[in-house]
């Protein structure tokens, strides 16, 4: 028996042993209710039947208080809850409004009288707005802001950036491509559950977002952890963000909405209007409805709901080498999105649930800033997930919870020719790169088939004595995943040109200097893998005040690819397996003062990184042999002809414009398996699970019944982030930008990269958050994130080693900030009920945060010689741009050196809310975005080789883009 093996093994048998113990502990989704009942002299009642009874539903939830009075119960969706307790000779005890958040535990003081149990003693109580008993960093958005707020796309994730520490990257033309990133950590490395189960993919990780993206109308609310999150949650050392969806109550509830916004709302961007550009012709339509309520009251739900998306959005094109391209142009979407949810309590023990959820998001005539109107992308792509689940409680205290769940993504990156040609991109005209822009035809043509299946079961219970109070919890989570890929990516080639020039057949200096093409045929592939996962948690309480959170957890990744041809595996069956991923995760909290109004927190654990497929592609079709590479001509080299006046000797640049296929065929024919001319990539058998080492330290207090603040310093210290080794570096002849690379090994005549953990990525941040609760109609909430980043590597998703001399990887001469490094990164949101004109509100969102960094290079030569010009950095100094939008920066030199300008936006919404007859509501709101219009720019070029672009604005961040305005009607009923 392996050692990986007896570990899993023990972690599932005491996972097993739990099941005797008394009452339960939160899961994934959910939230906790805990406390005491004792009598009017403060005595502890044991034996108290307590019931939590979900007021919008009435399904419930039943326990009994232990000796000490205290009781537990968890797993419950996030809610409105009525607290009843009741004992023969006391009154009974009702508690409303309790309100429970996902992933929090909310706790609960019951003091029962002496008299008849038909007397009822009501109270109220205002929930408490800090977790005494918790060490996990982040926060929780409610459905009360998710409607409240304005935000440019309705997508949930944009609001994750409320939150400290927190930048959300908002795509205007994909809905469904939106992301954050976390704690200074790659938008890849956060995890995404909705309703507890598993929506990530399988290829990138967190990087676009969640698999499918669930319509803002269909969440209840949602929680990101950003650091010391439990032993509960692995795959991910970045953040964890849990979404829950909304469930029918007892009553039919739903609401219709329809958001609207055209061109006539949109001021002119800020480089079409410099460019006297016409404006594009956009406009959004967001339009859905939702409804939900009983089919058996108190026992079964339903809910269901549907979001329609109509897109055109602009985007202006600037390319200052060529100006007869630019123009305002414009993307278009069409999405659909529909979920569906069906919740049934079977008896007081046992709940079940199923929950569907559907996007088919196309996406027609995807640009970038530098293209001209022939390069165009498309994008189809229907993405699905579904769970169900089953919560049983046994012996009235102890609660088993599984969860079975599946996600699908079947998506084509393509071109609009290529779909119109019967999906061949060998017949399409080639991708022309020139120096600052591209012309011709889009290379992208792959069709990508993902899906994931999870089980997971968590054993939850509840133990007080003498000692304190213990709650446990164990689990086991199996996720398997696979994704298959049909690439034609560049069969129709690439030329690259060193200039920006008009071509003119006469002229040799308006001529490519390399071209590249995938050869001989289609890459199709396939990468499938399994991850373990087994914990243990004890969340110890061994006095009132005092909280000691104990977690393990062990996690195995099996992706079993071949090793063709690989030196260092001894068979190509053989793949490399991590297995000694233990993750100890320990924290406190305690609290302080006589009524808990403000807690120390602190923890230390350590969190493994799954790893994405992506990372693994070209190790699983880019070996020694191929059937499809990517060939490149002249291989070493860009041809020195066109630098010098002289024409282009290369055969495959000779017949520019078009591609040579009858040389094609003869070197590469179609259907065979050759020896890989472009890069080839190895997989090493001591390869592991990047890990982060988590640090924290922090104070909240509550002030009176609705402000609270909280401060963390957070240390986060991740190791072993993978980077690419070239196995076959070579020297130039000559620091000459086109000189031949001279290779060490000459049997390949390309890069031979070796995936290694090689990386570290430092991160230290000082977090303030204040919050007021909404109240006397006022609710505002406020951010504030200093930190830096620093490492040897830009984002630790696999880079590539630029500094690195023959076999020396020289990566001392790689540190720098990382590109998720911003100092500053500063949120507000607030509303406000206007007391002189009832159901008038206004609601705002101010965000700023620092620019990203880049880096300043000179590509003109290759000083060091080892064949990267990305590496040529710039000396420390003050540089400029040169004409129109040039900007000034310092450079502190090597990588990452400079920073771009920083980002700020103001959003504004006006409403005003008609109460019809009923619960029937109407809800008329103006949103203003990015309200002074004010011009946030992408990072400019960082070369001086190119005058035209180095330190020249030519692009503005969609996510900030010019001053829009938006109407929307929302009926409630």
């Amino acid at each position: 028996m392996t050692k990986a093996v007896r570990i899993v093994a023990s972690v599932a048998v005491a996972c097993a042993l739990l099941a005797p113990a008394r009452s339960i502990h939160a899961q994934q989704g959910t939230g906790d209710i805990r406390g005491q009942v004792v009598d009017a002299q403060g005595g502890a009642l044991p034996g108290v039947t307590v019931i939590a009874r979900h007021q919008q539903s009435g399904l419930f939830r039943e326990t009994l208080t232990a000796a000490d009075g205290r009781f537990f119960i968890a797993a419950i969706t996030p809610g409105l809850y009525e607290i009843e307790a009741t004992m023969p000779g006391f009154n009974r005890f009702i508690q409303r409004d309790v309100q429970v958040e996902v992933g929090q535990t909310r706790a609960v003081e019951v003091t029962m009288t002496v008299g008849q149990m038909e007397e009822s003693v009501t109270v109220t109580a205002s929930a408490a707005l800090i977790d005494t008993t918790s060490k996990e960093i982040g926060g929780n958005v409610s459905a009360q802001e998710l409607a409240d707020l304005p935000t440019m796309n309705r997508n949930f994730t944009s609001y994750l950036g409320l939150l400290p520490g927190v930048v959300s990257r908002i795509n205007p033309a994909s809905f469904g491509a939106d992301d954050i990133s976390a704690n200074g950590q790659a938008n890849a490395n956060v995890s995404y559950t909705l309703d507890g189960s598993n929506n990530n993919e399988a290829l990138r990780g967190g990087n676009g977002g969640a698999q499918a993206r669930i319509a803002v109308e269909s969440v209840q609310e949602f929680q990101l952890l950003t650091s010391q999150f439990d032993a509960e949650y692995g795959g991910s050392s970045g953040a964890i963000v849990n979404a829950v969806s909304k469930q029918g109550t007892n009553q039919f509830r739903g609401s219709l909405f329809y958001f609207f916004q055209d061109a006539s709302m949109t001021a002119l961007e800020y480089f079409a209007k410099q460019q006297g550009l016409e404006k594009a012709p956009t406009n959004q339509h967001q339009y859905g409805g939702t409804i939900g309520g009983p089919i058996v009251r108190n026992k079964a739900h339903f809910f269901g709901s549907f979001e329609g998306i109509r897109l055109d959005s602009g985007l202006t094109i600037n390319i200052p080498a060529r100006p007869e391209f630019n123009r305002a142009d414009f993307e278009r979407a069409r999405i659909r999105n529909t979920m569906v949810r069906f919740d049934h309590q079977v008896t007081g023990n046992h709940t079940w649930g199923v929950r569907w959820l559907r996007e088919q998001s196309p996406q027609y005539n995807q640009l970038s800033t530098n293209v001209t109107p022939s390069v165009v992308g498309q994008e189809n792509d229907v993405d699905q997930t579904w769970v169900g689940n089953l919560n049983s409680v046994f012996k009235g205290t102890v609660v088993n919870s599984l969860k079975v769940s599946v996600t699908r993504e079947n998506v084509y990156f393509a071109n609009p020719q290529f779909f119109a040609n019967g999906r061949r991109q060998d017949l399409l005209p080639p991708l022309l790169d020139y120096q600052t822009f591209l012309d011709g035809q889009d290379p992208g043509a792959m069709h990508q088939l993902e899906r994931a299946w999870a089980v997971e079961n968590i054993l939850s219970s509840f133990i007080s004595g003498r000692g304190g109070t213990h709650q446990l919890k164990g689990g086991v989570q199996i996720t398997r995943m696979s994704a298959d890929i049909n690439d034609q990516d560049n069969m129709n080639g690439t030329f690259v040109f060193s200039h920006d020039l008009p071509f003119d057949p006469a002229d040799p200096r308006t001529w490519p200097e390399r071209f590249s093409i995938r050869v001989p045929g289609v890459r199709t592939y396939g990468v499938s893998g399994t991850l373990y996962g087994v914990f243990l948690q004890d969340k110890w309480q061994p006095t009132s005040r005092l909280t000691i959170d104990l977690g393990v957890r062990y996690d195995l990744e099996v992706i079993p690819i071949r090793n063709a041809d690989n030196p260092r595996f001894a068979s190509p069956d053989s793949y490399a397996v991590d297995k000694d991923n233990i993750s100890p995760r320990l924290g406190f909290s305690y609290a302080l003062g006589g009524r808990s109004e403000s807690v120390i927190r602190g923890g230390f654990g350590l969190f493994y990184q799954r790893t994405p497929f992506g990372f693994l592609d070209d190790v699983v079709h880019s070996g020694v042999y191929s059937d499809s590479f990517t060939a490149t001509f002249p291989a070493t080299n860009a041809d020195p002809g066109p630098s010098r006046g002289e024409f282009p000797t290369d055969p495959f640049l000779a017949t520019f414009p078009n591609v040579n296929r009858a040389l094609l065929e003869e070197m590469f024919p179609p259907g065979t398996t050759q020896k890989n001319t472009g890069a080839v990539t190895f997989d090493t058998p001591d390869r592991e699970l990047p890990m982060t080492r988590q640090y924290s330290l922090g104070y909240s207090r509550q002030f009176g019944a609705n402000y609270s603040v909280s401060v963390d310093l957070i240390r986060s210290e991740q190791r072993g982030t993978l980077m690419r080794l070239d196995l076959n570096p070579g020297l130039r002849e000559s620091e000459s930008r086109t000189a031949p690379l001279i290779r060490i090994n000459p049997e390949f005549v390309s890069n031979v990269f070796e995936i290694g953990n090689y990386g570290w990525i430092d991160y230290t941040a000082l977090q303030l958050q204040v919050q007021r609760r909404y109240a006397s109609g006022f609710s505002v909430r406020g951010a504030y994130t200093y930190s830096k980043g620093w490492g040897n590597t830009a984002t630790g998703q696999n880079d590539t080693m630029e500094n690195q001399l023959l076999l020396d990887p020289r990566l001392e001469l790689n540190e720098g900030p990382t590109n998720m490094d911003r100092p500053h990164i500063l949120s507000v949101s607030a509303t406000y009920d206007l007391p002189w004109i009832e159901g008038a509100r206004l609601a705002a969102i101010i965000q700023a945060r620092s620019g990203t960094p880049f880096t300043l290079t000179d590509s003109s030569f290759d000083l060091d010689r080892n064949g990267s010009f990305a590496n040529e950095y710039l000396s420390a100094g003050t540089y400029s741009g040169v004409g129109p939008n040039a900007i000034t920066v310092y450079n502190r030199g090597g990588r990452n050196g400079a920073r771009g300008p920083m980002v700020a936006t103001v959003g504004l919404r006006g409403g005003y809310r008609f109460l019809l007859q009923g619960h029937r509501t109407l809800d008329i709101n103006v949103d203003v975005f990015n309200l002074f219009n004010r011009a946030n720019f992408l990072n400019p070029s960082g070369d001086i080789r190119t005058p035209s672009t180095f330190l020249v604005l030519r692009a503005t961040d969609q996510s900030a883009g010019p001053r829009s305005v938006q109407l929307n009607f929302r009926y409630g009923f």
